[in-house]
């Protein structure tokens, strides 16, 4: 079997690398299938995740994110140019490695991976709710939303109709896709071995996320404030990076919560960080799956998260591995969190049943999802 994945770059350290990078690793060294590799911007870029020597990387350098600080005329015409480059340069690689499968993401130039006359099949994967993919954070004007709502509709419809199949997380987001048939769930996959956690307090809790709107630090800093009055012994820990991180700061400090409320930066070592905490809190506005929910629990930590689009009620059964929240409901994510605070056996409790949930998302589970998807194409055409 030979598969090639198309991304803009395997540069953050972030879920979707390292699911990527795991994925493809389990693959390559288990499935001893040959996997390729593309990029459009990796630069000089480091690896954030270690990648199997038997993957091959190939990068057309073509820098997308440029356009962004050009004139907005300058930047539909050099757009346009990068897309034909694009789309001439892949059409020729794929036509020369001659894979099985061509696997893209709703994210990234997903209308041209499924365009490309090539005849391998053309697997895109929903890494974030159908309605939640793209900039839905910035403000824009009303008729620039108009258009904007339009050109992704029509993108949508491009992916819906040219793809093989479309891969989503979550029972949820296949379900926002208009034709559904093609439509097949397959969680992420999470590689660490489940660990129940040395149950002494440490009376810190940990959440996990880029700084940006979706990730809802500011109503998780809005609840600690509830927090902090009933239980100022408690610490709460963010790790991430982002454009948010001087706002989310300035908000700490005028609710005068620096002395309860640390921002650390992303790190590679997440995993040891998790067994530093009593339990995890998922603030998210909106999520594709919720990754960070697994590896915490992986780690024997309950979690505490809103009830958003989607994800977290795949994962969390309420008062039984961790407590679902009203989504946006700020006093109740307070209340939640104090409840774990003031029940100590309970949290215990809940985290050792978070490390039963957690093994459904473990490779020998999620990866021959996978081999049977590319079975059954590869052998039924």
């Amino acid at each position: 079997m030979r598969i090639v994945y198309v991304i803009e770059s395997f540069a953050n350290i972030g879920g979707t690398e390292r699911i990527l990078s795991d994925k493809m690793n389990y693959m390559a060294g288990i499935f001893n299938w040959d996997i390729i590799l593309i990029t459009t911007s990796q630069g000089n870029h480091i690896y954030p995740f270690n990648l199997s020597r038997k993957i091959k990387h190939i990068d057309l350098n073509i820098r997308f994110h440029t356009v962004y600080t050009m004139p907005l005329h300058k930047r539909l015409l050099q757009s346009i140019i990068m897309k034909i480059k694009f789309r001439k340069q892949l059409t020729e690689i794929i036509n020369n490695l001659k894979p099985d499968f061509v696997v893209g993401t709703t994210y990234f130039k997903a209308d041209v991976i499924c365009k490309i006359n090539v005849k391998a099949r053309k697997i895109i994967e929903s890494h974030n709710a159908k309605s939640y993919t793209g900039f839905y954070d910035i403000k824009r004007s009303y008729i620039r939303q108009i258009i904007y709502n339009i050109s992704q509709n029509l993108y949508f419809k491009k992916i819906e109709k040219c793809s093989d199949c479309i891969i989503a997380l979550t029972n949820g987001d296949a379900t926002e896709w208009s034709k559904f048939s093609k439509v097949k769930v397959i969680p992420n996959l999470v590689n660490i071995i489940p660990t129940y956690k040395n149950r002494y307090r440490t009376k810190r809790v940990i959440c996990v996320g880029r700084l940006v709107y979706q990730k809802g630090f500011d109503l998780l800093i809005e609840a600690w404030k509830y927090v902090s009055e009933k239980h100022p012994d408690w610490k709460l820990d963010i790790f991430g990076s982002g454009e948010l991180f001087n706002e989310l700061k300035n908000k700490i400090s005028n609710n005068y919560l620096d002395d309860y409320i640390t921002i650390f930066p992303a790190t590679k070592e997440i995993l040891v960080e998790y067994r530093k905490r009593d339990f995890f809190i998922l603030s998210s506005r909106y999520e594709g799956f919720g990754l960070v929910l697994v590896e915490a629990m992986m780690n024997g930590l309950p979690c505490i998260s809103f009830d958003c689009p989607y994800g977290p009620s795949d994962i969390i059964e309420n008062h039984k591995n961790g407590i679902l929240v009203e989504n946006g409901n700020i006093k109740k994510l307070a209340d939640a969190i104090c409840f774990l605070i003031e029940n100590e056996d309970l949290c215990n409790q809940y985290g050792k049943e978070a490390i039963e949930t957690s093994k459904r998302y473990s490779p020998e589970n999620i990866m021959p999802l996978w081999k049977d998807l590319f079975d059954n194409f590869k052998y039924n055409r």
